[in-house]
């Protein structure tokens, strides 16, 4: 009994295994392509469907489809219309994992993870550890499963699991009672495992052994479409009312379209049985199952997006404090369960937050120009962007530090370890912005004005930063190349000539003209704070280049 039951958890060990393997590698070789396919969302409810079952098809799970977009929703990238597509299209993508398992090269399972395995190890290329990451999942995944049939044999031989199998087991395609306790089953193992992708192996494997009939493989294939919304539903918990109803939506759907076929089981149960071809292999049968009923109840929902979503805002209505807690990205930490998107949609608000620093760059040039006071509009929104910028790099390096895990590839951590040092820089930057304007307030409040020429050269310093940090700033969603980091190279002597002639020329004045000395002294320190500005645009530079 215990060799039984420790080789069917060490399946089922192995089995889960091999789909996180699977589910990292397509998501690494897919990169951007993951992107670029969500980018495309639109309102257009077929184009969501398809977008769910690519998506789904690429990260082999729907469970990590339906968090991902709960993720999306609550960040406010998706539209609660737009999720609801892609929840359908997920449904009908996760059916892809069950024709896999329809395969007969279980045999085959522990040469191609061993093959996978060895790429992985010692590839040189990312994409070639990529590769073997997918073969090494593969063939865990047929390994886990062969382990759980031969774990699940003696249970034939042994009239008490026969007896409590019989308890759910389903002998005609009109015993509705004996079809929904199966379903309910299938929806509370899935609800414990949080994998509808293992529980169809275990189903397959009970089917295989003949310990459940087929329809009562069928019957718990429908329960386990239920279960899987459990895994949508704890992500949402603590999310915007949008996710909240996102997730209900994942619920609802499955929900509906299990209660619709039990009731017409029968028709059902012969559509799939001459759709398979009356096949006497259960793994076909149950993955045809599995399709036709996601497919169809992907049809019959589809029409009905924008009436569902009404219905959807009936029932989680939204609250006058539903969202207390200010955002300053559209970052959400159920994007880490596709760190690809993850990683892209970090570096849009790391591109944004450049963008603001370029505005507190004009913000300065408009205050020194005009000679504007702390009263200003200007100086106000200065204050304001820096105050921002710095819960911007607290949300961003929030993220991305929970990137650097060994659970991710090493390219996903490199990113993210970069990210991290840039967001860094671009805050000591803002920081920067605002000491000039606080020393150049400081003068007026002392009521000394800078000379003409000494104004137009600070002005001339912060026009080549300003173009500086835009150049690196446009690095971030560029090519990284040696070319660019020699470009910055340049640029950086250049503004440090530009500094020390600045520098020389004001000392040398001093010198003459016996200037005020706290004159100099503020005059000296805004020329630093832009040396330290220079630094470190600098500094992002090599963080881009030099280190990828």
């Amino acid at each position: 009994m215990n060799d039984i039951i420790l080789t069917v958890i060490g399946g089922l060990g192995i089995f889960l295994f091999g789909m996180h393997y699977l589910s990292n590698g397509m998501q690494n070789l897919a990169g951007n392509r993951l992107k670029k396919i969500i980018s495309s969302l639109t309102d257009n409810r077929v184009l969501g469907v398809a977008i769910g079952v690519l998506v789904t098809a690429l990260v082999q799970s729907s469970s990590i489809t339906t968090v991902m977009v709960v993720g999306f929703v609550n960040a406010g990238l998706m539209t609660l219309k737009q999720s609801l597509g892609v929840i359908l299209g997920a449904n009908i993508g996760t059916t892809i994992t069950g024709w896999i398992l329809v395969l007969k090269v279980g045999k085959y399972g522990l040469p191609i993870a061993g093959i996978g395995a060895l790429m992985f190890v010692f590839g040189k290329k990312e994409k070639t550890k990529n590769r073997g990451m997918v073969l090494l999942g593969l063939g865990l995944i047929f390994l886990g499963l062969e382990f759980m049939k031969d774990g699940f044999k003696p249970l034939r031989k042994m009239p008490e699991f026969i007896e409590m199998f019989h308890k759910f087991q389903a002998e005609s395609v009109y015993d509705l009672k004996a079809i929904i306790l199966a379903a309910c089953v299938g929806a509370l193992m899935t609800s414990i495992v949080q994998s509808s992708s293992a529980t169809l192996g275990i189903t397959i494997g009970l089917a295989s052994q003949g310990l459940i009939t087929p329809l009562t493989g069928v019957a718990l294939v429908l329960g386990e479409n239920i279960g899987t919304t459990i895994t949508a539903f704890l992500a949402s918990l603590g999310t915007t009312v949008n996710a909240r109803r996102a997730a209900l939506a994942h619920t609802i759907v499955n929900v509906i379209g299990v209660t619709w076929v039990i009731t017409i089981f029968p028709w059902f149960y012969n559509i799939v049985q001459n759709v398979s071809n009356h096949t006497s292999d259960p793994a076909t049968l149950l993955a045809t199952a599995h399709t036709s009923f996601n497919v169809t109840n992907a049809l019959l929902f589809t029409p009905f997006i924008t009436y569902f979503a009404k219905l959807l805002e009936k029932l989680i209505p939204s609250k006058e404090d539903e969202n207390k807690e200010i955002k300053y990205t559209h970052l959400d930490v159920r994007m880490l369960e596709t760190p690809t998107i993850a990683i892209s949609n970090i570096n849009d608000e790391v591109k944004n937050m450049g963008n603001d620093v370029l505005t507190m760059f004009k913000l300065v040039e408009t205050i020194f120009e005009k000679n504007l006071d702390k009263t200003s509009n200007e100086v106000k929104e200065i204050f304001k962007l820096e105050d921002k910028l710095d819960m911007v790099q607290k949300e961003i390096s929030g993220i991305s530090s929970m990137l650097l895990g060994e659970n991710f590839s090493n390219e996903i951590s490199i990113e993210a370890k970069n990210i991290l040092t840039i967001v860094d820089e671009y805050e000591s930057i803002s920081d920067y912005l605002m000491s000039e304007v606080k020393l150049y307030l400081k003068l007026l409040d002392n009521n000394i004005t800078l000379d003409k020429s000494e104004k137009d050269d600070l002005l001339k310093l912060h026009s080549e930063l300003n173009n500086y940090f835009n150049f690196v700033n446009d690095i971030t969603s560029s090519e990284r190349t040696e070319e660019n980091y020699l470009k910055s190279f340049k640029v950086k002597t250049k503004i440090t000539t530009l500094f020390k002639e600045i520098r020389n020329s004001h000392l040398d004045e001093f010198r003459n003209t016996k200037k005020d000395l706290f004159y100099t002294i503020g005059y000296m320190d805004m020329l630093n704070t832009y040396r330290r500005i220079k630094n470190h645009i600098f500094q992002v530079t090599e963080v881009l280049v030099k280190e990828n």
